[in-house]
């Protein structure tokens, strides 16, 4: 009957875990697949966001230390409960005894047994418990305020990271026009060239450009790919499927005043509020380091059971005890003065994150205003150069113009258009990074 009952033990265990073993592996599996399928065949940047709020590595380290500060609390507050230990022993001793002088030593053996339970509990000390407790909360805060910093940080990392894309991609485009525009150039030469009414010169000259105009084409595409890659280390994912982001590129007005948006930045920033939460803290732990100067008051209780043989005797205890410390070397007193420096420290760090909050603010706000101006100067730089391939042109075909001209016109437009798209990204990444600044990205 026990073969069976092992048998019949071991088939059940066998079956169990090898459905765990499937479950375990198709869970793999789901994982795996998550990662590659979050992404559409058309990304914006709203879903990368919360690709990246999904997935990004950073958000998880970030929230496992809320969770450490969370149970740093619940150790704190482990001094307000009592304390209940139970305990047992038996012991066995053998050897010679010594009962009389006047009688030779007797070797005897015996047994001894003991159990019982023990109580401890602090009534007051004096307010040293609650100072740790409150340093704990406050740190609990400071983490929870940490997770939201980390969360805005990568969301303005996934937002710059999506910015450089579409300006990989605008760019990309800028060096494909300029291709065709060489393309044709060429073709205009060696026609001109075939009738006799142009040297072969232009000819050479018009490949030479087309050449250089496919070598930029052959960057800016590697550029993409690498921006590309940019985005998914950003969003924490690398999808094997092909997508496409928004080629466009959206200009939000941005009118509150400089004085306004640095309140707001002190009021919403998380950096801000941990450093307060931690100077809270460390104020607290100053207040506590000098209250272990104050005395204790605990009660305490035990009941066991003990005796040679069974049925053990019992016996129960219990008491209040004071301590009173009156001097432990300086130890206290070192304690304090670390506590304290401690705490002016924190406070120190908390009066500079805000001077740099200030300049962040106000360097990115200066840049969101530079960049809208250069989005307007830089779009009449486009019109301007332009009209100026066309006149380059018309002045080649009717045979007054040099290569040189059209090689120049084109490079200007070229860079006419590089520079309006920069401005562009320019003016979109300083907004996202004003808003990070703030303490408003996202919301």
């Amino acid at each position: 009957m026990k073969r069976e009952h092992l048998k019949s033990a071991m088939y059940i265990f066998a079956v169990v875990f090898f459905a765990a073993g499937i479950c375990r592996s198709q869970t793999e599996n789901n994982v795996g697949n998550s990662t590659t399928e979050v992404i559409s065949d058309s990304l914006t940047m709203e879903q990368a966001v919360r690709i990246a709020l999904d997935h990004q590595p950073l958000l998880r380290s970030a929230e496992a230390s809320v969770r450490s500060a969370s149970s740093s609390v619940t150790q704190a507050q482990s001094n307000y409960f009592p304390s209940l230990s139970l305990n047992a022993s038996g012991t066995r001793t053998g050897g010679a005894f010594v009962f009389n002088p006047s009688f030779p030593a007797r070797t005897q053996f015996y047994n001894n047994y003991s159990t019982g339970a023990s109580l401890q509990q602090t009534i007051y000390d004096f307010g040293k418990t609650g100072g740790r407790v409150s340093a704990s909360e406050d740190l609990y805060s400071a983490s929870s305020f940490d997770y939201n910093s980390t969360r805005d940080n990568v969301m303005m990392n996934v937002e710059l990271a999506y910015i450089a894309f579409v300006q990989a991609q605008r760019l990309v485009g800028v060096d494909e026009e300029a291709v065709k525009q060489a393309e044709d150039h060429l073709k205009e030469a060696q026609a001109f060239y075939k009738v006799g009414s142009r040297p072969q010169f232009d000819v050479t000259k018009s490949e030479v450009d087309l050449a250089n105009a496919n070598v930029n084409l052959i960057s800016a595409r590697n550029q993409v790919r690498i921006a590309k890659v940019q985005l998914e280390n950003a969003m924490g994912v690398h999808p094997t499927q092909v997508y496409a982001v928004q080629n466009t590129f959206d200009t939000t007005s941005f009118a509150m005043p400089l004085d306004s948006a640095k309140v707001i930045a002190l009021e919403s920033r998380p950096e801000v509020s941990a450093a307060e939460a931690r100077v809270r803290a460390n104020q607290a732990l100053a207040s506590a380091a000098w209250d272990q100067n104050l005395p204790s008051l605990a009660l305490s209780g035990s009941y066991t059971w003990n005796g040679f043989d069974f049925p053990l005797v019992s016996r129960w205890t219990g008491g209040i005890t004071l301590s009173v410390p009156l001097f432990q070397g300086f130890n206290v007193e070192a304690q304090v003065q670390q506590a304290e420096a401690n705490a002016d420290a924190a406070q120190a760090s908390l009066d500079l994150l805000k001077e740099s909050v200030r300049l962040d603010v106000e360097q990115n706000y200066l840049s969101l205003k530079e960049a809208g101006e250069r989005i307007g100067a830089s779009a009449k730089l486009v019109a301007q150069a332009e009209e100026n391939l066309k006149l380059a042109e018309g002045r080649y075909n009717s045979g007054v113009g040099s290569p040189i001209e059209i090689t120049d016109a084109q490079v200007t437009l070229s860079n006419a258009r590089i520079t309006y798209i920069q401005a562009l990204a320019d003016y979109n990444s300083s907004l996202i990074r004003l808003q990070k600044a703030m303490g408003i990205i996202g919301k």
